[in-house]
């Protein structure tokens, strides 16, 4: 189905939501923005939103009037929220009294994880809105190769790739250019409804991949390390992170260090239409730029 009017942005000052706010003004879609800083709507209008509604996920009432009149939502939670279930039964019981013609909901690369919160709450809310009845697709992304951007001064610095699990664990990175792109395609294009799609990246790469290939590009030897869990906890809960979201972590990186994250390409690549960034090419275009 193709819709016109407004495509409502949950979570739109976020990492995520920005790009998809600039992915989707880039195709002509009128946007609004709902975020719960009343700052963020400045920056969002320079990405293209055309509206801009502040609350919170939290209150009914402000996410009811974000919904009423939208032709579609893109529900993206913020990252590991403890109730993230509840919020998307919330939103899509609104939709459905709102009349919106189609939800799409911003998932996660197999949420079938029952030892992982998140993954396992990402489920609940793709159960209750492929039960509501309404016009939906689900997105299923994989761990995102911009989750290198704020460690990249510490791995300069060093020369070493640390995350709290295995360094031969392997992961299918994204690049979230591409999740943006294809996420906007779903949503202006016709044919999406009823869909899952899971949204991995090219390749599988362990830390003692990501170490090479950056080897190669800085000309200089980086290595992998596993950094101590408990570090990486120690770390978060002095960043300010409530204890749910800790332990999540927790829970998040031993499965990860156990089973890594693998998934496959090819839904990417049909959705946009041309090959997926590969992780080299996604730090040339944003971390070797000077």
């Amino acid at each position: 189905m193709t819709q016109t009017g407004s495509v409502l942005v949950t979570g739109a000052s976020g990492r995520t939501g920005r790009r998809m706010v600039a992915a989707l003004a880039a195709r002509n879609a009128r946007v609004r923005a709902f975020v719960r800083r009343p700052a963020a709507g400045e920056e969002l209008r320079a990405l293209g939103a055309a509206e801009i509604v502040v609350g919170d996920l939290l209150d009914r009432e402000a996410l009811a009037v974000a919904v009423r009149g939208a032709a579609q939502v893109l529900h993206i939670c913020p990252p590991m929220h403890p109730q993230e279930d509840a919020l998307a039964w919330t939103l899509i019981d609104l939709c459905l009294a709102a009349g919106t013609g189609r939800v799409v909901l911003y998932s996660v690369l197999h949420p079938l994880l029952a030892d992982v919160p998140h993954h396992h709450r990402k489920l609940a809310a793709e159960r209750y809105l492929v039960d509501s009845g309404l016009a939906a697709t689900i997105l299923q992304p994989s761990r995102y190769m911009q989750h290198l951007v704020p460690m990249w001064p510490a791995v300069l610095a060093t020369g070493v790739h640390t995350m709290p699990f295995s360094t031969t664990a392997r992961l299918s990175v994204v690049d979230l250019h591409d999740l943006a792109e294809a996420t906007a395609k779903v949503m202006t294009e016709p044919d999406h409804d009823g869909a899952t799609y899971q949204l991995a990246g090219p390749d599988a790469l362990s830390q003692d991949d990501i170490a090479a290939i950056l080897t190669e590009l800085l000309g200089r030897p980086i290595r992998a390390a596993a950094k101590p869990l408990d570090d990486a906890l120690r770390e978060a809960a002095s960043a300010g992170f409530p204890p749910e979201r800790v332990e999540t972590i927790r829970l998040m990186n031993a499965h990860y260090d156990a089973h890594g994250l693998v998934g496959n390409p090819n839904v990417l690549r049909w959705l946009l239409g041309r090959e997926p960034t590969r992780f080299r090419d996604f730090v040339r275009r944003e971390l070797m730029k000077a």
